[in-house]
């Protein structure tokens, strides 16, 4: 039936004085659940159960949240076994992408056909790489070590795929810096930084918030922002950065270097479920980020929020 002129008019009116919402994108969490056999030794936590951490457990915390799309990074729960994030993507292609965990242990050809066989798992749906510094061995940890024979096959896999390469310096982002300019320096493959790049991790150590904030450590992870147009950041897991519960103002002044160095266009918002919902809940590490962005243009906002990781990891 054909609406009258004058309704048509006010529909049409209404549609183009109505914002659009830009997409949210969580782009950093794990998911996982006892369905699926864990790796010995690597069960998680008690409260760290389905309940908190299984695929349905993120998708009822986004529909709080208000969070459109994620990228799921495969968790060390399953170490290489790839199945059930694969499963929860092909179930979810249309909002969820995947970053799978290379194996450095093997030699590089070996290491190369394993990162060919994780992906082909959920053919087109893992967008990403994950590189676990502590997954190489120790024997070979020093220099540009991520950048290694293995690190270089990894990497070749990583261009021909267009996978984008993440890196975890969980153990402070220091010691990582010969490896993150070997990577970036090859200029056919983007490389990011997971959360703000664990400034208060000391090398060797595991992150906490009751550690200082390593100030150099942060200042040459924004030199390397500057330097190279490839290298990203995510602005994720705020509560292993700050020394403070959200909003986490002291990541504010951080947060502003961040942007002066890297550009709205090359950051992207993170929450680490399911531990954040441990520390604060997703909701709460969505809206800090928001307050430190308050200020920028919607353009940079919009981008920070998920136009990044849409752009870099092919969300629908």
């Amino acid at each position: 039936m054909r609406l009258p002129r004058r309704a048509l008019l006010a529909s049409m009116a209404s549609t183009m004085t109505t914002p659009t919402r830009a997409l949210v994108v969580d782009s950093h969490l794990h998911v996982w659940s006892s369905t699926s056999k864990f790796a010995p030794g690597k069960e998680p936590p008690a409260n760290l159960g389905d309940s908190v951490a299984s695929a349905e457990a993120f998708a009822a915390a986004c529909k709080e949240s208000g969070v459109d799309r994620a990228l799921i990074v495969q968790p060390i729960n399953y170490l290489f076994d790839h199945t059930y994030v694969a499963g929860v993507l092909t179930d979810n292609k249309d909002k969820y992408r995947g970053m799978a965990l290379a194996d450095p242990s093997q030699p590089a050809k070996a290491a190369a056909e394993a990162l060919r066989a994780a992906c082909a798992t959920a053919p087109n749906l893992w967008t990403g790489v994950r590189f676990n510094p502590y997954l190489w061995p120790e024997s070979a940890r020093g220099g540009a070590w991520l950048a290694d024979d293995v690190g270089t096959s990894l990497a070749d896999v990583c261009a021909e795929l267009k996978l984008p390469i993440g890196v975890m310096a969980f153990g402070g982002f220091s010691p990582l810096v010969p490896s993150i300019e070997a990577l970036c320096a090859r200029g056919d493959v983007d490389v990011v930084i997971d959360h703000w790049g664990f400034p208060r991790a000391e090398p060797g150590g595991a992150p906490s918030s009751a550690l200082k904030f390593d100030d150099a450590a942060f200042a040459e992870l924004c030199a390397l922002g500057r330097k190279h147009k490839n290298l990203h950041l995510k602005l994720s897991a705020h509560f292993r950065v700050s020394s403070q519960e959200a909003p986490h103002s002291d990541l504010q002044p951080r947060f502003d270097a961040a942007v002066d160095a890297f550009g709205a266009d090359r950051l992207m918002w993170g929450s680490d479920f399911p531990f954040v919902q441990l520390n604060g809940g997703q909701k709460a590490s969505l809206e800090a980020v928001r307050g430190f962005s308050r200020n920028l243009p919607k353009a940079a906002q919009d981008a920070l929020l998920g136009g990044t990781a849409r752009r870099l990891f092919r969300l629908p």
